[in-house]
């Protein structure tokens, strides 16, 4: 009985996290871009999520995306380096040049950066409550 306990409680914390992952994404992206629709390019756990929205739409070539989301972007993308890059790992981040932010998880919690270079860059637009997570 505690094993089926614990294994209950880890699958609702993991829908969870999914929730509200997805809910900072339709929050965050669409005032960032300032538009309500937006066209993604994402690596597969990404487009998995944000499938559950209707705040995105999902595209199979990086050149009809206004921004690229997900982990390891380098690697996976060379012809759209010109894209803007929305990482899901700080390393990526860190190693990306058209990265303008990151939402990971860091020992259970939720963290989240971004580049001002980056974002002045894209011409893109942080909202001033945002500010506080920018380098």
């Amino acid at each position: 009985m505690k094993k089926l306990t614990i294994i209950f409680i880890l699958i609702i914390n993991l829908n969870a996290n999914n929730n509200y992952e997805l809910k900072l994404y339709e929050q965050l992206l669409p005032k960032i871009f300032s538009t309500n629709i937006i066209t993604v390019f994402a690596d597969k756990k990404t487009k998995e999520l944000l499938s559950k929205s209707d705040k995105f739409i999902l595209v199979d070539n990086c050149d009809d995306a206004i921004v690229i989301i997900g982990k390891n972007l380098n690697k996976d993308i060379t012809l759209c380096q010109y894209k803007p890059h929305f990482n899901t790992s700080y390393k990526s981040f860190n190693n990306s040049k058209n990265s303008f932010g990151a939402f990971y998880w860091r020992k259970g919690r939720p963290q989240i950066r971004f580049k001002l270079d980056a974002i002045k860059k894209y011409n893109l637009d942080l909202p001033s409550n945002l500010k506080k997570y920018a380098r």
